[in-house]
């Protein structure tokens, strides 16, 4: 965490300029091609329908970066430094490899860098205002839904409400390691976008799980292998696929993963 926090800002500031750039930019666009729209009063159910729109916006990239994560071999690799952790406390949500931020940042600034100049320029709303709103909104969101406890030993469920949230107890299973809670609860709030691609898993009272990565999936003791045992990994996989391409006299390799994300084949090309 604390190598992490030393690394951050240089990982995260470019990412930040070009999601405000990128919402210039897109406003600007829509200026010209669509004429200026002056700015005016904007009643509380606009403003509440706005952010709401900008939160979908993001909690969907969020869990569509997620799911790319372990979709895609070297992607997984990287991603194996959070999922290496073998008991959950708050500061899990920290463990992270730097190429995996950099990753997700392009993701959801991509985005809501979109989104953001879209719905300024269709509220007439000046964006520095439209960015404070809603950087203050998706934390507070993020807040209320416990997201302390997810990376933690306590089970909070939602019960029924876990059709259309995600519950800290989900994401305790999204973490396991047995077979039966691969790839499933990507998302972050609202469970609506695992339904939609079937990779929802609801808890249950009595769930047995137990968080880290089955044998084979690489040394993650120590903060150097942390960040270096994914590159290794990746390396290897690079030269395997080469060396492999060079045999069979050319061909494709595709990168894409198996649908399971923590067994040791989903490092596999």
């Amino acid at each position: 965490m604390l190598s992490l926090k030393l690394i951050h800002p240089f990982a995260i500031l470019p990412f930040v300029v070009g999601n405000i750039a990128l919402a210039i930019a897109v406003h600007a666009g829509l200026t010209q091609l669509l004429g200026e729209r002056p700015a005016g009063e904007m009643s509380g159910l606009a403003w509440a329908t706005m952010l709401l729109l900008l939160i979908i916006v993001e909690d969907f990239m969020t869990f569509f970066g997620h799911y790319l994560l372990h979709a895609y071999a070297s992607l997984w690799e990287l991603h194996k430094t959070h999922h290496s952790a073998e008991f959950l406390v708050p500061l899990t949500n920290r463990r992270l490899h730097p190429l995996q931020t950099i990753f997700e940042q392009v993701c959801t600034a991509t985005a809501v860098g979109v989104a953001a100049g879209v719905l300024a320029y269709a509220f007439a709303l000046p964006l520095a205002e439209f960015f404070v709103a809603k950087v203050d909104a998706y934390y507070i969101v993020n807040a209320l839904s416990f997201h302390h406890l997810r990376h933690s030993h306590v089970r909070l469920s939602y019960g029924w409400l876990e059709r259309y949230l995600l519950s800290p107890a989900q994401h305790q299973l999204h973490h396991s390691c047995l077979r039966e809670h691969w790839d499933k609860n990507f998302g972050l709030l609202f469970s609506c976008w695992d339904r939609l691609f079937g990779t929802i898993a609801y808890s249950r009272p009595g769930d047995v799980y137990q968080p880290g990565l089955p044998p084979g999936s690489g040394e993650f003791s120590t903060v150097a292998q942390l960040y270096l045992t994914p590159l290794q990994r990746i390396a290897q996989s690079a030269v395997h696929r080469l060396g492999r391409r060079q045999a069979s006299g050319g061909g494709t390799g595709s990168e894409l993963a198996p649908a399971a994300a923590p067994p040791p084949p989903h490092a596999a090309p």
